[in-house]
């Protein structure tokens, strides 16, 4: 379990103190709810990269004037009985403000089209570092298996009868409270919509906006399956440059209305952070020109480096933001479930369409997350997954800084891929692709490795490496293997010109 807290070292009020005021700020705001579980000092201090200590006295503070309780060695726990209660009879019953939607007319439009995705091919090689990619040894088997018959036992009529088109309620819920806590987006569950994965979602948020009138500024390079839906139901792609810190802001129009699709937390493919100072800047500008931000964050979760910067959605208080969730990666792809967040007034419609397009998902799989996550069995299965993937990480950064020297990579600090700028001199990605192969080693361009780019000679030499489901000891051998190709490209064809050094950096 993580909470979304965050310190300002200019101001005069102790970390102790700021901790505090937040963490009664979710509680009294119903981000943390009656009953909600709250994580160890210990982990909480890890997290946050505080003392214990810190943690310990705000604990103590919060327990003292009765918004926390501690039953023993079961853990510490929102208290059942608010002491401000009275003083919040604004505050929903459901504990949430309702929220206020300010867009322009035309961008709305209920009209349902059959898009076509294509999709990259993806055949693996002995050693393979596709993107996105989950490690089936970290899927929970047996206590999903126990869920799942726990759930088939008392099932009823639920296998046999027509569910909400919007999701399990229970999901739903489990849902919203889990990004509360962790993302820091305050949200009902009548605003969570289930989806057949992250596409599914995108495809039911393009069905409420005016797709073929409204301009669709992307990030360049971009997520290969957003640019191709888009460009499917009619939308007119305008790119937008990314750097180090993410989407350039500067870059977008100020023509009112437009839709802005953005990777914020680790920008596909350069991986990337967008700046907490471009979020904010990205939100004023939605505002002044009466426009809607889709926020793609597909791998949140596995951050290394730092503290996660809340989502945009929390930052937006649900205005303009539509946000997309999956399970792919922190489970598996197999199970198909994700999600969207919808802004309030937008829900009923959003469940209209969800209807059309079809009458809901498995409710079996749905009932096991939905209890998976409520009993904490997903919080400690991402800090499992967290440490796995960030050793593999830390051993795909030392391998190829070991065998190439001062290895230029970017986009470590957090998800599950890295971008490798090959090395001065090297052939273009693209063959070292193609060869790697023969090598028994799967290593992706851009273009191949799912990726959008609208000038597809910008990042020629740039590789995509996904590290996620690949072990440690094979990592190291592929490496090897790519020291070993690029002595023999060389020994064959001599020094190369170096390339255009055009990347996002």
């Amino acid at each position: 379990m993580e909470l979304d807290i965050w310190f300002d070292n200019d101001s005069a009020a102790s970390l102790q103190a700021q901790m505090f005021e937040q963490i009664r700020g979710h509680i009294l705001s119903g981000r943390l709810r009656p009953r909600a579980a709250l994580p160890p000092t210990r982990y909480l201090a890890e997290q946050l990269q505080v003392s214990r200590n810190t943690v310990s006295l705000a604990y103590d503070r919060l327990a003292a004037e009765g918004y926390i309780e501690t039953r023993g060695r079961s853990g510490t726990f929102v208290s059942r009985t608010l002491p401000d209660e009275s003083l919040n009879a604004e505050i929903r019953q459901d504990g949430l403000q309702p929220p206020m939607l300010d867009l322009p007319s035309p961008i709305l439009c209920f009209s349902v089209h059959s898009p076509s995705v294509s999709r990259s091919d993806t055949t693996s090689s002995l050693i393979d570092f596709w993107v996105g990619r989950s490690d089936p040894d970290t899927f929970p088997l047996e206590t999903w298996r126990r869920l799942l018959v726990r759930k088939l036992s008392s099932a009823g009529s639920n296998l046999t009868e027509y569910g909400d088109p919007a999701g399990l309620y229970d999901l739903r819920l489990a849902i919203a409270d889990h990004l509360s806590r962790v993302r820091g987006i305050l949200v009902s569950a009548d605003q969570v919509i289930v989806t057949g994965g992250s596409q599914d979602g995108l495809n039911l948020i393009c069905r409420l906006l005016d797709t073929r009138n409204l301009p669709f500024f992307i990030e360049n390079p971009c997520y290969q399956g957003a640019a191709f839906l888009f460009r499917s139901l009619g939308a007119t792609l305008i790119p937008i440059q990314v750097d180090s810190r993410g989407l350039v802001v500067d870059q977008l129009p100020r023509d009112r209305g437009g839709v802005v699709f953005v990777t914020p937390s680790h920008q596909y493919p350069t991986g990337a952070t967008l700046s907490l100072e471009r979020r904010m800047q990205l939100l004023k500008w939605a505002d002044s020109t009466d426009s809607v931000i889709i926020e793609d964050d597909y791998d949140s979760y596995f951050r290394y480096e730092g503290r996660p910067i809340t989502a945009l959605t929390g930052l937006d208080d649900g205005k303009r933001v539509f946000y997309l969730g999956t399970f792919s990666k922190s489970l598996g792809a197999g199970l198909r479930i994700g999600f969207a967040v919808v802004p309030r007034d937008l829900a009923e419609a959003a469940r209209t369409i969800k209807s059309q397009i079809n009458h809901g998902h498995p409710w079996l799989d749905q009932a096991v997350l939905a209890e998976f996550i409520g009993n904490g069995h997903y919080d400690r299965h991402l800090r499992r997954t967290r440490k796995l993937y960030k050793s593999r990480r830390d051993c795909l950064i030392a391998s190829l800084t070991n065998q190439f020297g001062n290895a230029d990579i970017a986009g470590g600090e957090s998800g599950m891929h890295v971008v490798w700028r090959l090395p001065a001199g090297s052939p273009d990605a693209g063959t070292v692709q193609r060869r790697a192969r023969s090598y028994g080693v799967g290593v992706y361009t851009f273009g191949s490795g799912a990726a959008h780019e609208v000038d597809g000679n910008t990042n020629r030499n740039c590789l995509v490496l996904g590290y996620s489901s690949v072990k440690e000891r094979d990592i190291e051998i592929a490496v090897g293997r790519l020291h070993r190709l690029f002595q023999d490209m060389k020994r064959e064809t001599g020094p190369v010109a170096t390339l255009a050094d055009r990347t996002f950096a």
